[in-house]
């Protein structure tokens, strides 16, 4: 069955621009950048190099800054000034083209042991941290300073290393984000995905905690706090799911239920609200709370066809895992209705029906199953109990439930009597049940000769569309005795089944038992619901 996965975690934009760097400092933030008069004229230097087009004479100024501030001086009167005008340059610095966050002292105006190593990460930081101790309304003036260039470049590299799944180098990048700037949620979350990643859930929990707990605090980070509170729901939701007993759940369920109502409250959770109510349902789930769920899923059983297919889907999801086999039915009829041809609509729809034994409906969703998507051996099962079904019913109707199953239902005397004062039927009625039965039958077997024989079989593990194009991913595994390359044919399609775009990946060649990746994408501009593929 579908299910709906964590978000991805997106590359931060460049939102505050450089120059603001030099923007007047808030009212709050009451810091005397004036005195003594070293302060004062590195406070000079540092707004000249601010608004410096040429590097060279930008980076002149700054020597110049850090020269005066550090040449004695611990020993300077106004330590709290002398750190925020310190930091500001060393943040200027890391601005400079080709600027390492590790460099030496000497070219950066430090007089003491100039051919040392500075981490300007550190640095900044410690600088700062005076700042903020003396007088905390300054956050709001050293948050602006800490989150610039460099820091955004090891947030964005945090990023890129997770999504790639490095995550020792992540953890490595996201830690001195955290250091540059600990005021900002994005280096918390993303090392809370490399803890998760890492198997140390405590920790992962903690981190995603204060990313929202920072988040709070500033609306700019409305999107990101949304992120973490599902991530925090989805790891609590999945402790709970394997903890030993209800005393060792409960405090997971209660931290996935606090953070997953969070996001419902939230009304510009968009896409994210389908997510916290798949949430709600393994929280549900996991208590043994499944009536809240017909309270959570109120709207989408009421009036299904006013929500979009995502959420249908989900919400079915939902229900079937808390056997609510009924209600998932009306939520997945409604996701078909929707779009017709999508797999995970299909087999999810189809799986249902086969629950309430109804293989006649169940029939014609597996046959466009296995057509879309005809190398998966699951599709072709789903055909064969299809088909077997109707056949049981078929013999049933002839000859009457046989004799063993009623037996093994209500005693092997009562079994007989109602075999025996079960209703004569015609012989033309009889002739064709029988010939519904065999038919049915040969069919059933036919397709199941066909799943265990398939030379090619087709694993997908993405399919996803956007406004600029769709992707359909998988792997191809070799399940014959000869080497061989294939083409895998994707078509995809709108949702009323009509070809817009046609693509063709070749894997291989493969050998027996061995397996190969493929991706194909649409053009932009395409409007795609569903897909389905050939291999040749």
């Amino acid at each position: 069955m579908s299910v709906l996965t964590r978000p991805v975690i997106h590359a931060v934009g460049l939102s505050i621009a450089l120059a603001s760097a030099a923007a007047a400092q808030a009212k709050s933030c009451d810091v005397n950048e004036s005195r003594p008069t070293q302060i004062g004229r590195a406070t000079l230097a540092v707004q000249i190099a601010s608004s410096q087009t040429n590097a060279q004479a930008a980076q002149k100024q700054l020597q110049s800054a850090v020269k005066l501030l550090t040449d004695n001086g611990e020993r300077m009167e106004n330590q709290v000034g002398r750190n925020l005008v310190l930091g500001k340059a060393l943040v200027l610095w890391t601005t400079q083209p080709d600027m390492p966050l590790v460099t030496k002292r000497g070219p950066l105006g430090f007089s003491s042991n100039p051919e040392a190593t500075i981490d300007l990460a550190s640095a900044i930081d410690s600088a700062f941290k005076v700042v903020e101790a003396s007088n905390p309304d300054c956050a709001v003036e050293t948050a602006k300073w800490r989150g610039q260039k460099a820091w955004i470049g090891l947030v964005n590299g945090a990023i890129e290393r997770l999504n790639a799944d490095e995550a020792d180098s992540a953890e490595v990048l996201a830690k001195r984000a955290i250091t540059l700037n600990p005021l900002a949620p994005y280096g918390f979350v993303v090392l809370g995905n490399v803890m998760q990643k890492k198997g140390n859930t405590s920790e992962a929990i903690s981190l995603y905690q204060k990313s929202i707990d920072i988040a709070g605090r500033d609306t700019s980070y409305n999107e990101i706090r949304r992120q973490s509170l599902l991530y925090l729901g989805n790891i609590a939701a999945d402790s709970a799911e394997v903890a030993a007993d209800a005393a060792g759940r409960a405090p997971y369920i209660e931290k996935a239920r606090t953070a997953f109502q969070a996001l419902l409250a939230d009304k510009d959770a968009a896409d994210m609200a389908a997510g916290a109510r798949a949430g709600l349902c393994r929280v549900a789930v996991a208590s043994g709370d499944t009536a809240s769920l017909r309270v959570t899923y109120k709207d989408p059983l009421t009036t299904p066809a006013t929500f979009n297919y995502v959420d249908l889907m989900s919400a079915g999801v939902c229900l079937a895992r808390a056997e609510m086999v009924p209600e998932a039915t009306v939520l997945f009829q409604a996701a078909y209705d929707k779009n017709p041809y999508h797999r995970d609509a299909l087999s999810n729809l189809a799986i249902m029906l086969l629950r309430q034994d109804q293989e006649t409906k169940a029939l014609p969703l597996s046959h466009r199953l296995v057509e879309v998507e005809p190398n998966n051996p699951e599709n072709l099962q789903l055909l064969m109990l299809s088909y077997a079904g109707i056949a049981k019913k078929a013999r049933d109707a002839r000859v009457g439930p046989s004799r063993s199953s009623q037996a093994t239902k209500t005693g092997a005397k009562t079994a007989a009597k109602q075999a025996s004062s079960a209703p004569k039927l015609s012989v033309a009625v009889t002739d064709s049940l029988f010939k519904i039965e065999k038919a049915f039958t040969d069919s059933a077997v036919a397709t199941n000769e066909r799943k265990d024989k398939l030379a090619f079989k087709v694993q997908l593990s993405n399919f996803n569309t956007n406004e600029q194009q769709a992707t359909v991913s998988g792997s191809v595994t070799n399940q014959g005795t000869v080497e061989k390359s294939v083409t895998v044919r994707v078509e995809f399609l709108d949702k009323t089944g009509n070809v817009v775009s046609t693509k063709d990946a070749s894997v291989g060649p493969l050998a027996a038992g061995r397996s190969g990746r493929f991706s194909v994408s649409t053009q932009p501009g395409t409007n795609v619901a569903a897909f389905r593929y050939t291999i040749s």
